[in-house]
């Protein structure tokens, strides 16, 4: 019997023998009754928003077929536009900080040329003095100097503080640096300054 439908009367329905015949072999199909079989079918029909004249054109596989070759284009996509447009910007980008790092550290190399040679002009210690290692700088300038590190601690971890990793699904992960570009030119000028 029928779950939830046992104390239901039957009613009597008109159909055509041949439509009769297909309903039948249909139902033993779904393994349900004739009743079931009706109450699901319209079930369907409602809840789907759909009525038994449109025709689909497709079935369910086809269509899930379909969406899946589309998504496939769009991943396609996705990494054409990660290689073509996201990875050539990003190459950029390091090489134009490479090529800033490189012409700030000749600027360093010529502050630690100007320290060396000071530190050669240095009067050393005579032969019948022990060295100790120490060399004297002038104070003044050894002020700067650390004045200048520490300006420039500060300013490289600022930046590290807005640095992060960014988790890339489809290839390498990136970091990403999540400053304005007036505070990035800010730091190019300071840096060219020192």
């Amino acid at each position: 019997m029928d779950k939830g439908y046992e104390k239901e009367r039957f009613a009597a329905m008109k159909v055509k023998i041949s439509v009769a015949i297909k309903f039948r072999s249909f139902s033993k199909r779904q393994g349900k009754s004739h009743s079931m079989t009706l109450l699901a079918m319209v079930e369907f029909f409602e809840h789907n928003g759909i009525s038994p004249d449109e025709r689909m054109h497709e079935t369910i596989a086809s269509l899930k077929y379909l969406i899946k070759r589309r998504f496939n284009a769009m991943v396609a996509i996705m990494r054409s536009i990660e290689k073509e447009q996201t990875l050539p910007t990003v190459s950029m980008i390091q090489a134009l900080f490479e090529q800033e790092l490189a012409s700030d550290d000749e600027e360093w190399d010529n502050d630690f040329d100007f320290i060396e040679q000071q530190l050669t002009e240095a009067k050393l210690p005579k032969e019948t003095e022990p060295f100790d290692g120490e060399v004297t700088v002038p104070k003044i300038r050894y002020d700067r100097l650390a004045e200048q590190m520490e300006e420039l601690r500060e300013d490289f971890k600022y930046v590290l503080d807005h640095v992060s990793v960014f988790h890339n699904r489809f290839g390498k992960d990136h970091l990403k640096l999540d400053l304005n570009p007036e505070a990035i030119e800010k730091y190019r000028t300071k840096l060219k300054k020192q």
